[in-house]
C-alpha cells in the first residue's frame, strides 16, 4: 500500500525540569516510537538537546524525516508574542506548573510546523496529519487505535478541500471574555488532518490574525482558544467531529474518508 499521508509533530524543550513523572521525555519517547514502529511517514521538529537521539532513531527509522532542528524562540508564532510583550499574560485559570509562554507558544505552533513539512514535502504528500508527540498515551485501546492511524496513512480522501479536526464542545465558540481566561475545547488540539493547500491556508489566516488575536485577549492562550476564535470570526471552516482526548479523538468522519477503507470506531 502507498503511504498518502505525511504525519508531523515536534518535540521542543519547554521546561527546565520535568514538571511531571509521569511524563518524562523517555515515556513520552515509549508511546511516540509505537508510531514509528507504524512504519508511515512522519516529520519531525526537535530542539537542539534531542538532536542526537533522533539522528539515531531516523537512521534505523527510514520513516522518520527530522525536518528542522530549531528552539521556540525561532518560531514564528514566538517573534509575533514577543513583539507584543506588554500583551503576553497568562490567564489565571491554567495550570500554573505547565501553562507557560513557552509551552502556549509551542501550542500555537502546530500549524507553522505543518507548513514548513509542506514546503518541503519529502515524501511528496498531498494530505498531512498534526499529531501530539505521545498522542497514544491516551487511547484506552492502543492496538485498536494505533491500527487506525496506519489504515489512515493508505487512505483515499473523497471531501476535498478539507481540514478535518475533534472537539469536545458541539457548538461553535467566540466569547472573548472566556477564551482569554480559560481552555476552550472546541477543539481538541492533539491531533487535526487536511489537505496541503487547505492547511497552508490556515497557516496564512493563523500568522495574519495572531496579533489581532492578542491585542483581544491581551492574553498569551492555548491554541485551541485561537482556532475557537478563528472558527467563530469565519475566517477558518474545518469539518468538525465530537471526541474527547481518548481514541475518539482519531475518529475521523466518514464523510472525509472513503468508506472501504475506513475502520470502525
Amino acid at each position: 500500500m502507498t503511504n498518502n499521508v505525511t504525519f508531523v509533530t515536534a518535540y521542543l524543550k519547554v521546561y527546565d525540569l520535568d514538571y511531571d513523572e509521569s511524563r518524562t521525555f523517555e515515556k513520552r519517547l515509549e508511546f511516540f516510537m509505537k508510531i514509528v514502529h507504524l512504519n508511515i511517514n512522519i516529520c519531525l521538529f526537535v530542539s537542539p538537546e534531542y538532536k542526537d537521539t533522533f539522528d539515531l532513531i531516523s537512521t534505523k527509522h527510514k520513516n522518520l524525516n527530522i525536518i528542522e532542528v530549531l528552539s521556540i524562540e525561532d518560531l514564528e508564532i514566538t517573534k509575533l508574542g514577543n513583539k507584543n510583550a506588554d500583551l503576553l499574560n497568562l490567564p489565571d485559570i491554567r495550570n500554573h506548573v505547565k501553562d507557560t509562554s513557552n509551552y502556549m507558544f509551542l501550542m500555537n505552533s502546530k500549524i507553522e510546523f505543518i507548513k514548513k513539512t509542506i514546503d518541503i514535502n519529502p515524501f511528496n504528500n498531498e494530505y498531512f496529519c498534526w499529531f501530539d508527540f505521545s498522542l497514544p498515551y491516551i487511547f484506552k485501546d492502543l492496538e485498536k487505535s494505533i491500527l487506525k492511524l496506519k489504515i489512515y496513512s493508505e487512505c483515499s480522501f473523497i471531501h476535498e478541500p478539507f481540514i478535518t479536526m475533534p472537539g469536545c464542545w458541539s457548538f461553535k465558540y467566540g466569547n472573548i471574555a472566556v477564551l482569554k481566561e480559560s481552555v476552550c475545547w472546541r477543539f481538541c488540539g492533539g491531533f487535526l488532518m487536511g489537505d496541503k493547500n487547505s492547511l497552508l491556508s490556515f497557516y496564512d489566516v493563523s500568522i495574519s490574525h495572531f496579533e489581532d488575536f492578542l491585542r483581544l485577549t491581551k492574553n498569551l492562550v492555548w491554541e485551541v482558544n485561537y482556532w475557537a476564535w478563528l472558527e467563530a470570526e469565519g475566517y477558518i471552516s474545518p469539518i468538525w467531529y465530537l471526541a474527547d482526548h481518548n481514541d475518539t479523538i482519531i475518529n475521523i468522519p466518514t464523510q472525509v474518508v472513503k468508506t472501504s477503507d475506513y475502520i470502525s470506531n
